[in-house]
Formats: C-alpha cells, sequence, structure tokens
C-alpha cells in the first residue's frame, strides 16, 4: 500500500496522494451516504406506500 502523502503549497495543503484502494473504499462510503439520505428524503416525501406484492401484482411482474 502507498503512504498517504500531502502536497503542500508552502505551509498550505493543495493536495493529498492515497492508495487507489484507500480512494475507492471512500468513494463507496461517500455513495452509501448519498443513498442513505437520499432514501430518507423520498420516504419523507411519499405518504402513500404499496407492499412488494401489490407493486409485483400492478407491473404485471407475477
Amino acid at each position: 500500500m502507498i503512504k498517504t502523502q500531502i502536497i503542500k503549497e508552502g505551509e498550505k495543503p493543495i493536495a493529498v496522494i492515497i492508495d487507489v484502494n484507500e480512494y475507492k473504499r471512500l468513494k463507496e462510503i461517500e455513495e452509501d451516504y448519498n443513498d442513505y439520505f437520499s432514501a430518507l428524503e423520498t420516504k419523507s416525501k411519499n405518504k402513500t406506500w404499496k407492499s412488494h406484492s401489490d407493486l409485483k401484482s400492478e407491473l404485471g411482474i407475477e
């Protein structure tokens, strides 16, 4: 694994170099976070819900 490196301009950090696997892991966490809050928002906006079986019947899946 590549050691994380911080690139500075003077004393100010301007960039970070990290291992690609660590980057992918952090992106997954970000996507999960966004999905979770998107689901909460959708749930709060929708007051009418259908059961899974009702939805499948309505769509003609079963």
